[in-house]
């Protein structure tokens, strides 16, 4: 049973890294498909049944003996090998649905627009009317070519059979070590905690969007509408394209980093047709090529992306390369997450924005507010798609989860969403759980950084060195103990939306 780990462990480097390159090309607007069956067809040990089977065996072995590394190597490839279980099963629909967005032309108004154009202009268009025009196109799209999307989704439900679990949500707690339900309670008392400041300050963005609007029940808001003023058009002045990446570079430089890793990040940031509108981090090889994908754009949403992508991208490119393949590879997501989350987080920071964007005081406090509403909001609405992506993952992508979806989100941000976009609005393998407790362990790091360093730790170049030890651990931790190390107790979801609310009060 070692034969087929064995063959996955000689060859997943090489795998991994052309999976990434077709990511990095698809979403660089380099190519129209997105060849991943092909792929798969190439590496079926990744995928086999029989391989995870001997996963188990070898980390029941691994157990016996004095030796964490081996077991964390083993639980590893071990969760890698039941995603690509789904992944290979979902191969198909996902180049479908590929082909499908890249071939799509939306008529809206008297345009006929792209889907990826269209998608990008919601929450640009300052228009409410037309905005709406343009929702309801990509909507009515997804709702149209549901069977392919849900598809996708399905591959799931089919991989806990495939695995013999009870289900899919089982599955993935065993192979992750997430307990799901204990985090919904988390997630639910979170909604609960951050309803009146949350409700409050979405009142105060929807206005200025347009002096009618009014968040539900009594008002009229929609998703669109929420996502419009998410983008603070109003503060576009202080956010110019032009300035966000000088701004980071200089940060970093001051930081001890660079943006480029010593060559190890390779940044795209040419303007080309199908480009993804937002950034990107494609891991080619740990820790020696790592692409970083943009598209230049102003605004203070565009600069928190280019932030957290940044993160991510300069936790891989740190990686130590004399670690264990599986160390360097693969990882807790929720750690990934939450070192971009770090970074992200820097706009929190008014002294970081009145440095480096030379913002005065009074807009510098003002857009730390609008970034702790964006989080916010953000973090309600995965705190809402947890519980329903539990139930997709369990009943299955029958229309009644549009209602499920549709409810929830309604419900989370008072703002009335389109169904349509209940299979689309999903990341694979339950990945809203990693996000969650992601924002929850960067609660802890930013708070261990600011205790250790003080609240300008941005740049003091011994915090960086310090989260740069992190970084070369690679895959070694996970959230829990990583959450423990930097401040003594477990993770908690809640402290990262009281927190928010928090600046939000001040």
């Amino acid at each position: 049973m070692d034969r087929p780990l064995h063959s996955v462990r000689t060859r997943l480097d090489d795998f991994l890294a052309d999976l990434a390159t077709l990511h990095y090309r698809h979403g660089a607007g380099l190519a129209t498909e997105l060849p991943v069956s092909s792929l798969f067809a190439t590496f079926p040990e990744l995928s086999a049944p029989d391989t995870f089977a001997a996963t188990n065996e070898a980390l029941a072995k691994a157990r016996t003996k004095d030796d964490p590394q081996a077991v964390r190597r083993i639980q590893l490839v071990r969760e890698l090998v039941a995603s690509h279980v789904e992944e290979a099963l979902a191969a198909r629909p996902v180049e479908v649905v590929a082909t499908l967005e890249a071939q799509a032309r939306l008529p809206v108004d008297d345009q006929t627009l792209s889907f990826s154009e269209a998608q990008a202009q919601i929450p640009r268009e300052p228009a409410r009317g037309r905005r709406a025009l343009l929702e309801r196109a990509v909507g009515n799209f997804l709702w149209e070519n549901r069977g392919p999307y849900g598809d996708r989704r399905e591959a799931a439900l089919h991989t806990a059979e495939r695995l013999g679990a009870k289900d899919y949500p089982t599955l993935r707690e065993d192979v992750t070590g997430i307990a799901f339900g204990k985090l919904a309670e988390a997630a639910t008392e979170t909604l609960r905690r951050t309803e009146d400041a949350y409700r409050d300050v979405l009142a105060y963005v929807l206005k200025k969007v347009d002096p009618l609007l009014r968040p539900l029940p009594f008002g009229e808001a929609r998703r669109h509408d929420l996502q419009a003023a998410l983008q603070a058009p109003w503060m576009d002045a202080f956010f110019r394209r032009e300035d966000a990446f000088p701004a980071v570079v200089r940060w970093l430089g001051e930081w001890g980093l660079t943006p480029h890793a010593d060559g190890r990040i390779r940044i795209d940031d040419e303007d080309r047709p199908g480009k993804a509108s937002r950034p990107f981090v494609a891991s080619v090889r740990v820790p020696g090529e790592v692409r970083l994908v943009l598209q230049p754009r102003g605004g203070l949403d565009a600069l928190g992306s280019l932030l957290h992508e940044m993160g991510h991208a300069q936790h891989r490119a740190h990686v130590s390369d004399t670690l264990p393949m599986e160390l360097r590879r693969l990882g807790d997501a929720s750690v990934t997450e939450a070192y971009a989350a770090v970074f992200e987080r820097l706009l929190l920071a008014p002294g970081w924005l009145k440095r480096y964007l030379e913002l005065a005081t009074l807009p510098a406090w003002d857009a730390v507010r609008l970034s702790a509403f964006q989080a916010l909001t953000v973090l309600r609405r995965h705190c809402a798609k947890l519980s329903y992506e539990l139930s997709l993952t369990t009943r299955g992508p029958s229309t009644e989860r549009a209602e499920e979806y549709a409810d929830g989100q309604r419900h989370a941000l008072f703002v009335e969403p389109h169904p349509g976009f209940f299979l689309q609005d999903v990341d694979p393998q339950l990945y809203v759980a990693h996000y969650l407790r992601a924002w929850a362990l960067e609660t802890r790091l930013t708070a261990h950084l600011t205790e250790r360093f003080n609240e300008d730790y941005w740049r003091n170049p011994a915090a960086a060195a310090w989260l740069k030890g992190l970084f070369a651990r690679g895959g070694t931790d996970d959230a829990e103990g990583l959450a423990t190390e930097v401040s003594g107790t477990p993770l908690a979801l809640p402290e990262a939306g009281e927190r928010l609310v928090a600046i939000l009060n001040r």
